[in-house]
C-alpha cells in the first residue's frame, strides 16, 4: 500500500507537470532545441525537441539537453501577416507520439504534406518501432497527423532509424546521407553506430531505397553531423549541397575525438536523380571547420542565382559552438560572411526561408538548456537583402535580391575566374533552369552512374591527399570485407546487451550502443568497394577532439547531454497517452 507522502509527492509531480507548456509565454520561456522545421503555404510548422522554461515563477534545476520537458505537439506560426518574435502567436496541434529530438523532415511542396522520420527520443524513453508519420495542414496552422504506409515494408523496416543525418528533398523525393544510430534512435539497439550510405524516399509512389556505393554521395563512408540543401535551378535535375559533418569508422562507437572532418572550402554536390556526385572548391570567407550541426536555408535571385545561408553548429576538436554565419553563392563557389548572431552561439536549430527573402532560425543551445536564450521565444530573422538580424518578420517584403557585396562580386566579373573542378561542373552552373524537370524517382543502387572527382592539376591542397583519404578508404575497404562476411547473417537484431546502461531514474535503455555489427543490415548496395566520389581535400588531415558533453551518458553523438544534472521523472505516465511530461 501506497503511504501518504508518497502519494503527495506523486500528486506535486504531475501537478508541475500539468503546468509545463510546448508554447510557454514570453515570460517563462528559456530555451528550445532539437526540432525540425519546414514550411508549406502561409504557415512555418516546427516538431520536436524539447523546451525548457519557468517554472512558477523560478528556474528549474538540472535542465540539461535530454532532461527538459518533451515538446509534444507540432507547432505553427502564421507568416501572412507581420509579427515581431516577442509577440509571435504559435498554435499547438495534438501529435500521437511522443517526441524526439532531430527528427528529418521532407516536404512535398506539391501536395502541401510533409513527413517526419527518424531522430532520437527524449532519454530513450516511449520508443516505438519504424515509422514515418505524416502531417497535412488544414491550410489554417492546424492539421492532422497519420502513419505512412510504405510501398516496400520489407525494406523499410530493415533500416535503421538515426539522427545527425544529412537530409533535404526535390520535388518528390526525400534523402538523408549517413547518420549516427544508437539505443535512443532504434528500440532494443544496443549498440551505436554511425551509418554509411543513403536513404531515399520517394514521396509519390512511397517507395524506400538506400545503397551506398554509386547510390551515396560519400560512398561506404560513414558520416554524421553534415547538413543538406537541394538547389533546384542547377543542372539539369537540381542538385544536393553538402556541408560540413564527420567521417567515422564503421566498428564499434562513432569517436568524435578521432573523426576527420568535411571542411568548408571543397564542397560535395550530387545529381538525385543519376546520384553522381561531384565537388568544387569555393572561395571568399570560407567558414572555419570542423562543423557539424549547422542549418541551412536558401534563396533563389531575380538573376538565376541562388545563395545558401548557414548558421552555427559545433567545433568538435576545439569543443565550442559557433556563433557565425556565412553565405555561399552559385553560381560563383564564393562564401561571404555575416554578421554574428546577437543572440550568440548554438548549434542543432532549425533554419527556413520565410516570405520573400528571410531567414527564421528556430532554437537551438549553447551547451545548456539552463542557460536563457537571449532570443525571444527562440526566435532569430535575419534579412538576406540587408544582410541584417532582425526581431521582426515583414510579410510585405520586397522581392528577395542579393546583398550589395555579393551583387559586386558578380559585377566585377569574378564568376569568370572561378576554377572549375571539371569541365561538366562548369557547363552544369551556366544551366539557368529555373524549373528543373521533377526527379521521378532515385536510380537502383545498383546501376546508377558515381564519379570519381580529382583536383584539378595546381589545386593547392591535393597535396594532403595521401595524409587522409588513405586512412579512409582502408577504412571503407574494410567495411566491404566486413561487409561480405556478414551478409549470410543477416537476421533479426540480438536481445539488448546484458550490459545495457540504467539511467540516472533506473530506467534501462540501450545506452549508446548500435546493435552487433555482424546482425545489421547496413544501408549497403554492394560489396564491392568503388572510391568515393569525395575529393581527398575535403577533409581535414589533422584527428578531430570531441567535447566531453557531461551527464549521465559520454557518448556524445547520440545525445548531448550538455549539463551535468539528475533529471527526476515527475510521472509515469505510459507511452501515447496525451499528457505532456515534466523532465526537471
Amino acid at each position: 500500500m501506497w503511504s501518504l507522502s508518497l502519494v503527495a509527492l506523486l500528486g506535486l509531480g504531475c501537478a508541475a507537470a500539468a503546468q509545463l507548456s510546448d508554447a510557454p509565454t514570453r515570460q517563462n520561456f528559456y530555451r528550445r532545441g532539437g526540432a525540425a522545421a519546414t514550411v508549406i503555404g502561409n504557415y512555418v510548422y516546427f516538431d520536436g525537441g524539447e523546451i525548457s522554461q519557468l517554472l512558477d515563477g523560478k528556474v528549474p534545476s538540472k535542465q540539461s539537453y535530454g532532461s527538459n520537458s518533451a515538446v509534444n505537439s507540432t507547432l505553427s506560426i502564421d507568416i501572412s501577416k507581420s509579427w515581431t518574435t516577442s509577440d509571435v502567436t504559435f498554435r499547438t496541434i495534438d501529435r500521437p507520439w511522443w517526441s524526439k529530438n532531430n527528427e528529418l523532415v521532407w516536404t512535398d511542396d506539391e501536395a502541401g504534406i510533409f513527413y517526419v522520420w527518424g531522430g532520437s527520443w527524449l532519454r530513450g524513453r516511449n520508443m516505438t518501432v519504424n515509422e514515418l508519420w505524416k502531417f497535412t495542414p488544414d491550410g489554417n496552422g492546424g492539421g492532422t497527423w497519420a502513419l505512412e504506409p510504405a510501398a516496400n515494408p520489407e525494406l523499410f523496416q530493415g533500416l535503421h532509424q538515426a539522427e545527425y543525418g544529412a537530409f533535404t528533398n526535390t520535388k518528390d523525393t526525400g534523402f538523408v546521407v549517413g547518420g549516427a544510430a544508437s539505443g535512443w534512435t532504434e528500440l532494443h539497439r544496443a549498440h551505436n553506430q554511425a551509418l554509411p550510405g543513403m536513404v531515399a524516399f520517394n514521396m509519390k509512389t512511397k517507395n524506400w531505397q538506400n545503397g551506398t556505393t554509386g547510390f551515396s554521395p560519400y560512398g561506404t563512408l560513414a558520416t554524421a553531423g553534415a547538413s543538406a540543401h537541394f538547389v533546384p535551378n542547377f543542372g539539369p535535375n537540381g542538385l544536393i549541397m553538402l556541408t560540413g559533418g564527420m567521417v567515422h569508422t564503421i566498428f564499434g562507437d562513432p569517436d568524435w575525438t578521432t573523426a576527420n572532418a568535411f571542411d568548408l572550402r571543397n564542397l560535395t554536390f550530387f545529381d538525385p536523380v543519376t546520384n553522381k556526385a561531384y565537388w568544387q572548391i569555393t572561395t571568399g570567407d570560407i567558414p572555419p571547420s570542423p562543423r557539424s550541426f549547422s542549418c541551412l536555408a536558401g534563396f533563389q535571385s531575380s538573376d538565376s542565382g541562388y545563395e545558401i545561408f548557414l548558421a552555427g553548429g559545433r567545433n568538435h576538436r576545439d569543443q565550442f559552438r559557433y556563433d557565425d554565419a556565412y553565405i555561399l553563392s552559385l553560381p560563383g563557389f564564393v562564401w561571404t560572411k555575416a554578421p554574428d548572431s546577437p543572440a550568440g552561439r548554438r548549434q542543432l536549430s532549425a533554419c527556413v526561408s520565410v516570405g520573400k527573402r528571410q531567414m527564421l532560425n528556430i532554437g537551438g543551445h549553447n551547451g545548456s538548456f539552463g542557460d536563457q536564450d537571449p532570443a525571444p521565444q527562440g526566435l532569430l530573422l535575419f534579412d538576406m537583402t540587408e544582410m541584417k538580424w532582425k526581431d521582426s518578420f515583414n510579410a510585405d517584403a520586397a522581392d528577395y535580391e542579393r546583398a550589395a557585396t555579393i551583387k559586386t562580386w558578380y559585377s566585377d566579373n569574378s564568376l569568370d575566374a572561378v576554377q572549375w573542378s571539371s569541365d561538366e561542373v562548369r557547363q552544369m552552373f551556366k544551366i539557368k533552369s529555373t524549373d528543373p524537370p521533377s526527379p521521378s524517382s532515385t536510380a537502383d543502387p545498383s546501376t546508377s552512374a558515381t564519379s570519381e572527382p580529382q583536383p584539378q592539376s595546381g589545386t593547392p591542397v591535393g597535396a594532403i591527399a595521401g595524409g587522409v583519404i588513405g586512412g579512409v578508404a582502408g577504412i571503407a575497404i574494410l567495411a566491404a570485407v566486413v561487409w561480405m562476411l556478414m551478409r549470410r547473417r543477416r537476421n533479426t537484431d540480438p536481445d539488448p546487451d546484458p550490459g545495457l546502461e540504467v539511467d540516472d531514474n533506473q530506467n534501462t535503455h540501450g545506452g549508446y550502443y548500435a546493435a552487433d555489427p555482424s546482425k545489421q543490415q547496413w544501408q549497403q548496395a554492394s560489396p564491392a568497394h568503388s572510391r568515393p566520389p569525395v575529393p581527398p581535400s575535403e577533409l581535414t588531415s589533422e584527428p578531430e577532439y570531441a567535447e566531453i558533453g557531461g551527464g549521465a551518458h559520454n557518448a556524445y553523438y547520440m545525445n548531448p547531454l550538455l549539463s551535468q544534472g539528475t533529471a527526476v521523472e515527475m510521472d509515469a505516465t505510459p507511452a501515447h497517452e496525451r499528457v505532456h511530461r515534466g523532465h526537471f
